[in-house]
């Protein structure tokens, strides 16, 4: 069995390489076509991960700017919701068709506080997620707006919830911001966990 050791470093994926890449121009690209490699690398920041990653939009990019400029130093929540995350993934042990991208995003979301996880630890089985084991008796608006996310993303229909995300009333400002972050970690990978700078580093 090859096990494939590479990673992308900063050298890598320097931009003056790119054959977007104009001397004295910069990049003429319209988006980075090589964002999850730099990523990987660890030359992207928190902002430029969120602002090139969503469409442009009238009503969403006030909240996503305001996302931005709150952002902590780390995707996940809490200290709490790192090790809730961590410990479920040692627990489930790894499958190769199961672990995609969309299916730690829903980790991630389903992980974000102790509510969410304990009402949802049922639906994580050995081939995959089963939402139908969730319990949502009584369960809060926030978490509500996290569990219909996760379905949404799982089942490859995140642009359903583009348009709740606008709104304030549906989506509230914390889980707004979780689910953003879910939304990188299904398109670029848990490469995006890492991220911890607001702007790009250099």
């Amino acid at each position: 069995m090859y096990i494939n050791t590479f990673h992308y470093t900063r050298e890598d994926v320097d931009c003056k390489y790119c054959t977007e890449y104009r001397t004295g121009e910069g990049c003429t690209a319209n988006g980075c076509p090589w964002l999850a490699e730099r990523i990987e690398a660890g030359a992207v920041g928190y902002q430029e991960a969120v602002m090139k990653t969503f469409p442009h939009n009238r009503r969403l990019n006030p909240r996503l700017r305001k996302a931005v400029r709150y952002f902590p130093g780390s995707l996940y929540l809490t200290a709490a919701h790192r090790k809730r995350m961590e410990d479920l993934k040692a627990r489930l042990g790894y499958r190769r068709k199961r672990d995609t991208s969309a299916y730690f995003a829903v980790m991630y979301l389903l992980t974000a506080n102790e509510d969410i996880a304990d009402r949802t630890s049922d639906c994580f089985r050995k081939n995959g997620i089963v939402f139908h084991y969730a319990v949502t008796k009584d369960i809060t608006p926030h978490n509500y707006a996290l569990l219909g996310a996760a379905k949404d993303i799982y089942t490859d229909s995140s642009s359903v919830i583009l348009g709740d995300l606008a709104s304030s009333e549906i989506v509230d400002n914390l889980a707004f911001g979780l689910i953003v972050n879910a939304l990188l970690i299904a398109r670029y990978g848990c490469a995006v966990l890492k991220i911890e700078e607001k702007e790009a580093p250099h």
